[in-house]
């Protein structure tokens, strides 16, 4: 999140963003340089690698200097937290004593990240030395320097690199003594304002001397630095939410869009759909309505739902399957049955605005205060196993004078048959049962229900149209994820540099998938979809393929911008890299929380790279024990699978913690 800076430190800010926005123009003139080096054929190999060599340690000193310029914006921020703290307590808004303890931490703050940033730059020169070092020995062996001067030259580089280590380490001393005082101060802090008792100060301190000598870890410095913000900078008037909204290359972020309107209430009233439409139900829905009887809507909605409910049952069993069959009967005649009665001539609403089915869910009865009341009425139906299903419906609302998605509900039972019979129906406000052949109407907030025994969701029944569908054309195995890109100004150039024709259009079409075979291995590919006359295909997407290079540790943006406008960077590793016909490269990763990424590798060095994210909206990931412990893989081949797929909880805090990121800390 970025905060508001005076016009002095703002002016200054400015002039360092001008020095980064040249040095990005530099280091990706290099980045051309080195892709038509790699493309062309003049020279030997031995010459063109040297000529890369060369231009990928001036990548590097630039990239050093674009880090130094970030730590100089974020050392801005510090200024203006001190600047912000002295005027409240000229002001008299602060104490004495809380003004001591907050210019303090901001001091020992401001301190341990210069410390920090130095171990940073040392390791950011001995990188580039290293490179130096391999550039030398080339040249030493193709006869460009004398023997004796190359030598020379060798073990004064190894010499600096010995030293910056030892450097480094009193540095990292330093640093961790620096924690233990800054922890140690706040501690009596807390209990000298009362926050803390004498007793639970001393046990504090007790578990504070069994971490001495250990320096901060990323997580600690951005809990620090984000207590820090809150207390002592103003934010804009625009929040991080805006500038995630906004960090899509074509000015919409429709993966946050998306994953915000799923994490909606569906029982409350909300601005945007939940329900979230994949092609493939317009697909299949197709398909099925060409074989389908059309002599009334009930047969044509019947016909359809059922093969849709086929589709949604695949692999659940149990209650399961039964609400996956039962929640596509319901969600065509919701979509579809409008359209058809319309089309009949019959009295209906109109198909142009559909009830949306959100979530089917069994429950263990309702609740109904004024029902059970009510004497002589017989509710023991009530109290049996009852099945809701949540709708949203776009309507007009008096209050707020504009259309927004409205919650609806049916409630269902089974009969004798098992067939399931409507016996209520509400809005936000009412509801409507017939019990005992009356008709009765209770305020819909007295309706409670019981507990949830199962449901099935339309996100949850969408995800696994798109999984059967790749898992159908690909026949690679089971597939584990799938996260769709979405970002369209992308598409069109990743379109040219695969070479794909101009007819072809890849936005909601392409897709990145996992897969698990029966062995236990799991493998990754980037896909898209193809629509033919009812039909839908998966299959690996034209003009890029696999390099040999993967399983190497990654830094990638993220999308976040964090204080100073830098974007944050997590770290992780290339599940599998690809290149394109047009010599770009690309790898899919998977994240802290399982979720598969796409990124294009703009910056190498030996096994460390660095990427740019492409936005992406993850589906659903299954849980493999459950979805593949009925699928013929033996114990431990799942064992297997599911480890390679769910990363313990230590390794994600360890990869966390190791996290370099473009925040106050430098990169």
């Amino acid at each position: 999140m970025d905060y508001t800076l005076s016009d002095k430190n703002d002016n200054q800010k400015k002039k360092y963003e001008s020095i980064i926005e040249q040095n990005n123009k530099k280091y990706l003139k290099l980045a051309e340089e080195i892709k038509n080096i790699r493309a062309g054929k003049e020279g030997t190999a031995q010459d063109r690698q040297f000529a890369i060599l060369e231009l990928q340690i001036q990548q590097e000193e630039i990239e050093r200097d674009t880090v130094a310029k970030e730590q100089a914006i974020a050392n801005l921020y510090v200024r203006e937290m001190e600047e912000n703290l002295t005027q409240r307590r000229m002001n008299k808004e602060i104490s004495a004593q809380e003004f001591s303890n907050e210019i303090h931490n901001i001091r020992e703050y401001r301190s341990m990240i210069s410390i920090k940033n130095s171990i940073e730059d040392y390791d950011n020169e001995s990188t580039i030395l290293e490179m130096k070092l391999r550039l030398e020995h080339m040249k030493k062996s193709m006869g460009k320097v004398p023997k004796e001067q190359a030598d020379k030259n060798i073990s004064e580089m190894e010499q600096t690199l010995s030293d910056n280590e030892e450097y480094r380490q009193d540095e990292v001393n330093e640093l961790a003594k620096q924690n233990f005082e800054y922890k140690r101060r706040n501690l009596y802090y807390q209990r000298n304002s009362g926050e803390i008792s004498t007793d639970e100060l001393k046990e504090k301190l007790e578990e504070l001397e069994q971490t001495k000598g250990k320096i901060p870890t990323e997580k600690e410095f951005e809990e620090m630095l984000n207590d820090l913000s809150e207390k002592h900078l103003e934010q804009p008037q625009q929040s991080q939410e805006y500038e995630r909204e906004v960090s899509n290359r074509d000015g919409i972020n429709y993966s946050y869009y998306w994953e915000q309107n799923k994490n909606q209430d569906i029982n409350e009233w909300h601005e945007n759909c939940v329900y979230h439409n994949v092609q493939d139900f317009d697909n299949k829905t197709f398909e099925y309505g060409l074989h389908a009887p059309s002599d009334t809507t009930a047969h044509y909605v019947e016909y359809v739902g059922k093969r849709l409910g086929e589709e949604y049952a695949r692999g659940a069993k149990g209650e399961k399957a039964e609400l996956a069959k039962q929640f596509a009967m319901l969600e065509v005649q919701g979509r579809m049955g409008d359209f058809l009665d319309l089309y009949n001539s019959e009295e209906t609403s109109g198909y142009d605005n559909p009830k949306l089915l959100l979530q089917l869910e069994k429950v263990s009865g309702l609740n109904i205060e004024e029902l059970e009341d009510t004497i002589g009425l017989d509710t023991s139906a009530l109290h049996q196993d009852i099945f809701v299903a949540t709708y949203e419906i776009e309507e007009w609302d008096e209050t707020l004078q504009r259309n927004v998605m409205k919650p609806i509900k049916e409630y269902y039972q089974r009969d004798e048959n098992g067939d399931f019979d409507i016996i209520g129906t509400g809005t936000e406000y009412e509801t409507t049962f017939v019990i005992d052949g009356m008709s009765i109407n209770v305020d819909t907030e007295q309706v409670l229900q019981g507990d949830s025994l199962e449901k099935v969701t339309q996100r949850e029944m969408g995800d696994r149209l798109i999984k059967n569908g790749i898992e159908d054309s690909l026949k690679s195995g089971k597939v584990t994820e799938v996260a769709q890109l979405t970002d369209m100004s992308f598409l069109n150039d990743f379109r040219e540099q695969c070479g794909i024709p101009e007819t072809w259009d890849l936005n909601g079409r392409t897709f990145i998938v996992s897969t698990i075979n029966e062995k236990g291995e799991e493998d990754f590919d980037i896909i898209i979809r193809n629509d033919g006359a009812g039909d839908t295909e998966y299959e690996h997407l034209m003009g890029i393929n696999v390099t040999d290079k993967s399983g190497r540790e990654m830094y990638t943006t993220n999308g976040r911008q964090i204080p100073g406008g830098a974007e944050e960077l997590d770290k992780t590793q290339t599940l599998k890299e690809f290149m394109t016909k047009s010599g770009h490269r690309y790898t899919i990763t998977r994240n802290a929380e399982g979720k598969l990424g796409f990124n294009e590798i703009f910056r190498e060095n030996e096994n460390i790279i660095q990427g740019q994210h492409i936005d992406a909206y993850t589906y659903s990931t299954d849980d493999l024990v459950s979805a593949y412990e009925n699928v013929g893989i033996n114990q431990e081949d799942l064992n297997k699978a599911y480890e390679t797929l769910n990363r313990t909880k230590a390794e994600r805090e360890q990869t966390q913690n190791q996290t370099k990121t473009n925040n106050f800390e430098g990169r």
